[in-house]
């Protein structure tokens, strides 16, 4: 979600920059990467998976899995308002459901 943010005001975003002091933090953001990656890598997912349950154990896992998924809900649900928009297919699928007028770009 930064990372789009970022692209839409024209911010370079460096995640890498963003690990400073996280444990585990290359892991954290493999697994998030590869949670959220539109090519949807099935094996580098697995792959991500697994690293980080060997590194902070399956309830971290399920805690790190939690949070993309959330935070991949809210993309989605202010994609169906209109409040956001990353393609031109949100852009139809705004229009459609009369979401353009809740749209601000400010």
């Amino acid at each position: 979600m930064l990372s789009w943010s970022g692209k839409a005001h024209g911010i370079a975003v460096d995640l890498a920059s963003m690990k400073v002091d996280v444990d585990h933090a290359d892991a954290l953001l493999e697994f998030a990467l590869a949670a959220t990656s539109p090519a949807g890598d099935r094996t580098a997912l697995e792959v991500a998976r697994q690293r980080l349950t060997e590194m902070m154990g399956v309830d971290a896992m399920v805690d790190a899995a939690a949070i993309v998924a959330n935070f991949e809900m809210m993309t989605r649900l202010a994609e169906g308002t209109g409040a956001v928009l990353h393609n031109m297919a949100s852009v139809r699928a705004g229009t459609a459901v009369g979401a353009d007028v809740f749209k601000h770009h400010g």
